[in-house]
């Protein structure tokens, strides 16, 4: 039984060890090498690794690159202000909430990494927020970001002759005013090609009563110059070119003089659809990559400077335990912020504020720990008992006071502003993770390196 016991502990032991390898090639940094001020000329960089996973159609790529926030990164911000005068009181946070989530999804389209978009109230206006970390050329997505895009398709007025204008100069009197087909009837776009056109076409994909609305509406102006209007402007003029099938649709797609770029613009305004409440762009910030620099460079020496302490008060007070404690807080430290890279989270200065905090939380149930085991020392137990008991005997104030914590991380989160989320994510999830390796990873080693008997 004991031989068991044994190989169970160096078992556990070596997942340990294989769990710190792994953490530590998460988050090994992009490292410059340069040997010429010292005499040698050699030169080199050792690039983040990255996750490249192709299998059985599970498709998984993470750079590992640390994610970082507008304030560190630097990059934009946008402010858009929304006109709620028309709706009642009851309905604004509601509109608010569908007008972020458009943006959001807006933005995701466009390809913008590291994106934030939230809302805010600023006096008696409603402004929705985004920030860009490390976008420069804001000009396409403030585009995409700003337009209310009410979607419309409109045919031609009877008496308009297709074949006596060009689709780019239709203008929009010359189409019907009304139309029972809007964007509200599209379920998503594609961009496809069709054979012998080098040019992108655009294939509709409408709901099942979108798609009758179409299909009456292709049937009747198949060759025919369709208008597809956003906020009351003319857009693009393509010409429908379905083909018809015992009088139904099939494979809606509209062609025109698209340039990959604009056919993909469009895509990803269909695909986002309309803004419930106009929106209207009022402030654009600038942040450079400096204040970036320099708020990373503070919270890197402030987080050194304190866990050195915290390393050192461990060691001075608990001897051996310390130094068994503390090898478990970097093993945590570097879990943790291997977590945040995998996700990944979007770190902000609020966000280093509360792993910081978070540290010293995983530190503090180690003390509890510790303190127990004092007390079951003085009662003359053995090593291995004195271990059992007093984490058995410290598990309860553990946790109560971290799922304490995990309710205030809650009410931060919902009630909370985006920074304020920020700390809030970091924290919970440094609580979390806290509580496994002070349960887990510091047991397992003190099992190794403590009991003797």
């Amino acid at each position: 039984m004991r031989k068991l016991k044994i190989k169970k502990v160096k078992r556990n032991f070596l997942i340990i060890l294989l769990l710190f390898l792994i953490v530590v090639f998460i988050d090994i940094p992009q490292i410059n090498i340069n040997l010429k001020p010292i005499g040698v000329n050699y030169q080199t960089t050792i690039n983040h690794p990255n996750i490249n996973i192709n299998f059985l159609g599970i498709k998984y790529y993470n750079s590992l690159n640390p994610s970082l926030g507008l304030d560190l990164k630097g990059g934009s911000q946008l402010v858009l202000l929304a006109n709620v005068s028309k709706l009642p009181k009851a309905d604004i946070p509601q509109a608010m909430s569908a007008a972020r989530n458009v943006i959001s999804q807006r933005v995701n389209l466009y390809g913008v990494a590291n994106a934030q978009v939230y809302t805010e109230k600023y006096g008696s206006s409603n402004r929705i927020v985004v920030d860009l970390a490390g976008v420069k050329n804001l000009s396409e997505a403030k585009k995409l970001v700003g337009q209310t895009a009410k979607l419309e398709f409109l045919t031609l007025k009877s008496g308009v002759v297709p074949s006596s204008i060009t689709t780019a100069t239709i203008p929009l009197s010359d189409f019907n005013p009304k139309t029972n087909l809007t964007g509200a009837d599209l379920a998503n776009a594609t961009i496809t090609y069709q054979q012998g056109n080098p040019n992108p076409a655009i294939q509709l994909n409408f709901k099942s009563e979108g798609l009758k609305k179409f299909a009456k509406m292709a049937k009747a102006n198949v060759g025919k110059p369709v208008g597809i209007i956003l906020d009351n402007k003319v857009v693009e003029n393509p010409v429908i070119n379905s083909s018809l099938a015992n009088g139904v649709v099939s494979s809606p797609i509209i062609t025109g003089n698209f340039s990959y770029n604009t056919a993909k613009t469009l895509v990803d305004q269909l695909n986002a659809g309309a803004l419930p409440v106009p929106v209207k762009l009022i402030e654009e910030n600038t942040i450079g990559a400096t204040l970036g620099t320099s708020s990373i460079n503070a919270s890197l020496i402030a987080g050194f400077i304190g866990i050195i302490i915290i390393l050192g008060f461990m060691i001075w007070n608990y001897k051996t335990l310390g130094l068994i404690a503390d090898f478990a807080l970097i093993i945590y430290a570097l879990l943790a912020f291997a977590i945040f890279k995998l996700i990944p989270i979007t770190l902000t200065l609020e966000g280093i504020a509360g792993f910081i905090l978070s540290i010293g939380m995983a530190v503090d149930a180690n003390i509890l720990i510790f303190e127990r085991m004092k007390e079951e020392k003085k009662e003359g137990r053995s090593r291995k008992s004195t271990l059992t008991l007093g984490f058995k005997r410290a598990w309860n104030s553990i946790r109560d006071s971290n799922v304490s914590t995990l309710i205030t991380t809650l009410v931060l989160y919902i009630l909370g502003s985006s920074q304020i989320r920020g700390f809030a994510i970091t924290l919970a999830i440094g609580v979390l993770i806290s509580l496994f390796t002070a349960i887990t990873i510091t047991k397992q080693l003190l099992y190794v390196f403590y009991v003797k008997d």
